[in-house]
């Protein structure tokens, strides 16, 4: 069992970073201006970055907890699996929503969330 749950921290990890570049993908790759692409493309990393960091690092001050940051988890990465969706990587987002329902079912299983 320790180690499925070291394995999903390393999940937990691998999701985080493959949102924060999905999300910069995503905007610098929408179908508008030039200068929205880029404000968009920075934006909307750096917006996560700042939610997780305040209300869902481990070491924050303001951490959540139980059914709010499953919530807020699971809002986020319902976002990041939409904006797969949007650019049509429909394989991706299927593997990225399969992979994070994993790793949220994992967490709670070992109370780690």
């Amino acid at each position: 069992m320790t180690i499925i749950k070291i394995a999903n921290y390393g999940l937990a990890f691998l999701l985080e970073m493959s949102a924060l570049f999905i999300l910069g993908y995503w905007g610098f790759h929408l179908q508008a201006d030039k200068t929205i692409r880029i404000v968009v493309g920075i934006l909307a990393p750096l917006a996560m970055i700042v939610i997780w960091g305040i209300w869902c690092a481990p070491t924050s001050t303001h951490r959540l907890d139980g059914i709010w940051l499953l919530l807020i988890k699971c809002l986020i990465f319902a976002i990041v699996t939409y904006c797969l969706f949007s650019m049509k990587l429909t394989a991706f987002a299927v593997t990225f929503g399969f992979l994070v329902i994993l790793h949220l079912g994992l967490s709670l299983y070992f109370k780690t969330l």
